[in-house]
């Protein structure tokens, strides 16, 4: 297995969690939240472990910057000089970027230097209000947030380019997950979710499989799988894109960057411009052209089961109840239990091929 780099992993984790805390504290059915402090609040945090994720990644990437693209950045200059430099560094090596978004990251990493330092600097406030962020913290905002999420993923695909500069050419999903101010059917299924998981332990300790046990979770996961499953996973195919990720895997076929920010499900191979795309898709992927459509619809399936089937729970419950009572009310429990593993052996190799396992 590779071994990813502390920092590199740790603030990839916790920007994700501070994202998970904005849907789950907005959403929360028991809490009044008063968004302008909380998106404030969230933003000098994220701001805060952005630039420390970005800086990070500069490091480690610079012993594979085989064209000194990032050298200015370790300059002894003034921020605005070495961005700028970076901003050349980028364009003569043909690395598709947008100006602004390093500009935007420069007036972030201010921000973030006066947060951590509890002082501003006179002369960064003109170049920080002309980017759009305001000169005291209290007023940042939700759309404040959203330019601080985009420009992370934004840095980070113009980083990880100097190793593949096709990579630059490909869109992101840069925007925030949408999130509803009100109980939606993804907090059902986290509730629903839950239940199994503590019907299993109570199983795994010891406590007897009874008929009315069965029937509450049986109750629960055909909620469960119509909500979650049976609209987004195509049960039919399973096997197929099992095997696809599964022979991948084996073969060592391994994409030579990161591909989970990669919007595969909106790469159009039907299009006039597919056969540049898939020989971009060729060199990243490290595939043939042959196997790259299946290899897409195998991976997409994969990640969808992976965020779906967290953990083996629901599996496991469902063959041990399947042991004690096949079926009940007209559901053939070893079949459900059979459904489930298959959803989460996929899932599985989806996050195997992501850490190349």
């Amino acid at each position: 297995m590779t071994k990813i780099p502390e920092f590199i992993d740790t603030y990839s984790d916790d920007l994700l969690y501070l994202i998970d805390l904005r849907d789950s504290h907005l959403t929360h059915p028991g809490k009044n939240i008063y968004q302008p402090l909380f998106h404030a609040s969230l933003a000098r945090i994220f701001c805060a472990f952005m630039v420390g994720s970005i800086e990070a990644m500069i490091e480690n990437w610079k012993d594979k910057d085989n064209n000194n693209i990032l050298a200015p950045y370790f300059a002894q200059s003034s921020n605005v000089d070495r961005i700028n430099a970076l901003i050349i560094n980028f364009k003569t090596n043909e690395i598709e970027i947008d100006e602004n978004i390093l500009k935007q990251y420069l007036a972030i990493k201010y921000v973030r230097n006066t947060i951590i330092h509890s002082n501003w600097n006179e002369n960064q406030k003109e170049f920080i209000t002309r980017m759009g962020f305001p000169t005291d913290t209290r007023n940042l905002n939700e759309n404040h947030l959203q330019i601080m999420y985009s420009v992370n993923i934004e840095m980070m695909k113009y980083i990880a380019s100097i190793e593949h500069k096709e990579f630059s050419q490909f869109k992101f999903n840069n925007k925030l997950p949408d999130y509803k101010r009100y109980f939606t059917k993804k907090q059902l299924l986290g509730f629903l979710w839950n239940n199994l998981e503590r019907i299993d332990s109570e199983i795994y300790n010891g406590n007897e499989i009874t008929d009315a046990i069965i029937e509450e979770a049986i109750f629960d996961w055909n909620i469960f799988k119509n909500i979650a499953l049976s609209n987004r996973i195509n049960f039919d195919k399973l096997d197929e894109y099992t095997l696809t990720l599964q022979k991948v895997i084996s073969d060592k076929k391994y994409s030579v960057i990161p591909i989970g920010f990669l919007n595969l499900e909106k790469i159009k191979l039907d299009s006039e411009e597919s056969s540049k795309i898939l020989e971009n898709l060729e060199k990243i992927l490290t595939l043939s052209k042959s196997e790259i459509i299946p290899f897409i619809e195998a991976f997409i399936e994969g990640e969808k089961s992976y965020n779906i089937m967290i953990n083996i729970s629901i599996s496991s419950l469902l063959k041990k109840l399947s042991i004690v009572k096949p079926t009940i009310n007209g559901t053939q429990i070893s079949k459900e239990a059979e459904l489930a593993e298959k959803i989460f052996n996929l899932g599985q190799l989806y996050y195997n091929y992501a850490e190349k396992r």
